[in-house]
């Protein structure tokens, strides 16, 4: 980053004279601006006489000398700013100016592991995503594809999952610094196991209406069996009373 300029005029004694001071900002660079990753980089900082810089809070040794650190480049580091500032005094005043600068790291391509499981079990005709995510300078690309065939899987948005995508993944993320590949099993379960908890319940409900049925069946014959009674009859005559005239066969005699 280039520094901006700074002019200062201070009044002396004497009422028309005036003294300017120029004030650079504070000069950031790097050794490497885009780093190998594993690469040594050097970082200084620099403004002019009477100048005291401060590179990421480590202050140069004194006034109008740099400041410098070192690091070994790592996939951290990519992205990285580093600031330096810089202050002056003149006559009791203190002028503050501030520069930065980015580093860039080249690393491989890498896959989080915690979002890219390493076993999938899913059911069949269900939408899922399989949340695989590669990372990398420069940003790789990353496939899934079915070992034994070409058969590519989406990474990363919703799609339709079926008993044909069970099987074993190969998800690659490869770039300009190399690959690197994860492997994914998919466990499908097929769909038949959705069918049974249903069938054994229609099996168990027919069962339970035929028993009711069968109940309410012989309930009501039995009722229609109790409800007539032969009653058997009896073989001796009833006694009734009779006159003894009758019982002779004799009308009475009447008096003369």
């Amino acid at each position: 980053m280039q520094p901006q300029g700074l002019g200062l005029f201070v009044n002396t004694s004497a009422p028309r004279q005036l003294r300017t001071f120029g004030f650079l900002g504070p000069i950031v660079n790097l050794s490497e601006p885009t780093a190998h990753e594993g690469s040594t980089v050097t970082v200084s900082c620099m403004a002019g006489a009477r100048v005291q810089v401060t590179l990421d809070g480590v202050p140069a040794a004194a006034p109008g000398q740099p400041a410098q650190l070192q690091l070994n480049a790592t996939e951290s580091d990519d992205g990285r700013s580093f600031f330096c500032s810089a202050t002056l005094e003149v006559d009791g005043e203190f002028l503050h100016r501030n520069s930065s600068v980015q580093l860039r790291v080249l690393y491989g391509p890498k896959i989080d592991r915690a979002t890219c499981p390493q076993h999938l079990k899913w059911k069949d005709k269900t939408r899922h995503v399989l949340q695989c995510q590669a990372r990398g300078n420069p940003y790789p690309e990353l496939r899934c594809l079915k070992e034994g065939s070409s058969r590519e899987v989406p990474v990363g948005i919703p799609f339709f999952v079926n008993v044909t995508h069970n099987g074993t993944y190969q998800c690659q993320a490869s770039s300009s610094r190399g690959k690197y590949t994860l492997v994914v099993v998919m466990d499908i379960e097929a769909g038949s196991s959705h069918f049974v908890p249903v069938f054994v319940a229609v099996l168990l409900t027919l069962g339970v209406v035929t028993i009711v049925l069968a109940l309410m069946y012989v309930f009501r014959e039995h009722q229609r069996s109790g409800s007539y009674h032969v009653r058997e009859e009896s073989t001796y005559l009833p006694l009734t009373s009779m006159q003894p005239t009758e019982a002779m066969g004799e009308e009475p005699s009447r008096a003369e």
